[in-house]
């Protein structure tokens, strides 16, 4: 772990570069958190107005049932993002420099921010084709973090826990709950804490036993499904009805051969009703309710891979309308 690579930052300065925490800077409220874009002097540049996305810790967010150790989860993150092995990943938000006073315990990224997943997948900001792309770098985020040779765990993956930047291509901010890799263990506190039920394995919740790979994909089965049905999930209440739970919805509108995506992206220009078909299918297997019936994160990322409108666009995608991630996304 290297702090000395990044900056310092004071409470006082966080409340400089969010204006006071305003709630018009608000992005999103996460489930230890809130996330909030903010402007600092270029930290490289030493120009003035660097965007910047800044998340702090909330002990008092409605989302927790359970006390945490924010400076536990303060080591964790940075240990994660100054690794050399995770720092250079183009969907891992990038680290400037953090802060943990009495006040304030935050940090800040290097994240111009368009607004969190949870809030713009129902929107109509991205097409169909960014959206194959933002569930296309998701999962091969999944696979990377999978396929390290001391695999890593997220636990909480959820769109809340994703943002889109500008170019929408989506970053992962959250690491409260992270396991493995090289982080070891999940403390034994953290594991106290409740996961988001929008996104909960629910094979896990009711039998036991050990979250793993197989749990993760449920999660992103969960994200993929809310993308392409413009569905979401609002934060936790005590109150929610599980009826409107998005993997309990898709399983009662799903038929085979058939579509759930929107129909406003069916009338989108990139649109191939096969894609339709097969994506969902694809986020029907990733919620099957027995973990072995569910795909790895390999297979899905091939099954993206192979949609028409991936092998359709090519090497002309830069050329296209709604051109975003073509280094990326393009097919292998």
């Amino acid at each position: 772990m290297d702090f000395s690579k990044l900056e310092v930052f004071t409470s006082e300065d966080l409340k400089s570069c969010t204006n006071n925490f305003n709630i018009k800077s608000l992005v999103g409220v996460i489930q230890f958190g809130k996330l909030y874009r903010g402007k600092i002097k270029g930290i490289m540049t030493g120009t003035e107005g660097q965007d910047v996305m800044v998340k702090i810790w909330d002990k008092k967010s409605e989302n927790m049932a359970f006390s945490y150790d924010e400076h536990l989860m303060v080591k964790e993150e940075v240990e994660i993002l100054t690794n050399p092995t995770m720092n250079s990943h183009p969907n891992l938000a990038k680290l400037i420099g953090y802060c943990f006073e009495e006040e304030i315990k935050g940090v800040v990224y290097d994240l111009s921010p368009l607004d969190s997943l949870q809030n713009i997948m129902v929107k109509d900001d991205l097409n169909w084709l960014q959206r194959i792309n933002v569930v296309l770098e998701i999962a091969r985020l999944l696979k990377f973090l999978h396929g390290q040779d001391k695999p890593y765990l997220i636990y909480n993956i959820n769109a809340s826990h994703i943002v889109v930047d500008w170019d929408f291509k989506p970053k992962l901010i959250d690491f409260g709950q992270i396991g493995k890799g090289i982080i070891g263990e999940m403390s034994r506190q953290n594991k106290q804490i409740t996961m988001p039920i929008r996104c909960h394995d629910p094979y896990f919740t009711l039998r036991g036993g050990d979250w793993d790979t197989s749990s993760e994909v449920f999660s992103f089965g969960v994200i993929l499904l809310g993308l392409i049905a413009k569905r979401t999930c609002e934060l936790e209440k005590p109150d929610i009805v599980l009826d409107h739970l998005l993997h309990v919805w898709a399983k009662k509108e799903y038929k085979p051969q058939c579509s759930l995506v929107q129909n406003s992206l069916q009338e989108d220009w990139g649109y191939h009703a096969q894609d339709g078909i097969a994506i969902t299918e694809l986020g029907m297997c990733c919620i099957e309710f027995f973990p072995r019936n569910r795909p790895t994160m390999k297979d899905v990322v091939e099954c993206l891979e192979s949609l028409h409108i991936l092998q359709r666009l090519g090497d002309s995608r830069a050329h296209k309308r709604g051109k975003k991630f073509h280094d990326n996304a393009m097919c292998l």
